[in-house]
């Protein structure tokens, strides 16, 4: 019979994960929103669906700000407006045109406002006998899932092709020169656009829990 040893690596997993010193907050795997919404089943689900959404858009505009650097710092003659432009365009379209209407998601489901702390009851001898979590609010808030945010680098990056549009005719975006195609594409940018900053200032508006 062989006596069993944690390897290097699952012992330093276990050092990370867990704990021996009985002052130090216990780990947690919700948010101060999952808190917030203790008790309200419907919101907890809704909630879970949010968090799935922000992280599948962050992934994507992630990849796209992963791009932004490189032709930033590769200092080619074209600008990332002009190369990414069906990407950017895309991305916008999704957030006005998609399965998800965006203008429901609540402020503080879209970034963070708040923050798990922990009220301690001690004992007459000074040691922790109980801990409850609540809710420690931001002085500004701070991105959190980055939903929010995102959608305002979107709509920045939108923007800047809009301009760019502006700035180089309006057949820029044709392949043929067109100066009427490229007023169409113009003119459904523009409508774009301002749906996005349509979503972002309802967002920000929707406060109510």
């Amino acid at each position: 019979m062989t006596e069993e040893t944690d390897s290097p690596e699952e012992e330093k997993t276990d050092q990370s994960t867990h704990s021996d010193d009985p002052e130090a907050p216990p780990e947690i795997d919700f948010d101060y929103v999952d808190l917030m919404l203790d008790g309200d089943l419907k919101s907890q689900v809704n909630y879970s669906f949010v968090k799935a959404i922000a992280a599948a858009l962050d992934e994507k505009v992630s990849l796209l700000e992963d791009a932004e650097k490189n032709i930033e710092s590769s200092e080619g003659e074209e600008s990332f407006a002009e190369i990414a432009l069906p990407e950017i365009e895309a991305m916008a379209q999704a957030l006005t045109e998609g399965c998800v209407d965006f203008s429901r998601i609540h402020f503080w489901e879209a970034c963070e406002t708040a923050e798990i702390a922990w009220e301690e009851s001690k004992d007459e001898e000074g040691n922790v006998v109980n801990r409850m979590p609540y809710g420690k609010p931001h002085d500004e808030p701070k991105e959190g899932n980055r939903l929010l945010a995102n959608a305002q680098k979107i709509a920045t990056w939108l923007r800047s092709v809009h301009e760019l549009h502006d700035e180089k005719g309006m057949g820029w975006v044709s392949p043929y020169g067109c100066p009427e195609d490229g007023q169409h594409a113009y003119d459904r940018r523009a409508e774009c656009l301002a749906g996005i900053d349509k979503i972002i200032e309802q967002v920000k508006a929707n406060r109510d829990v």
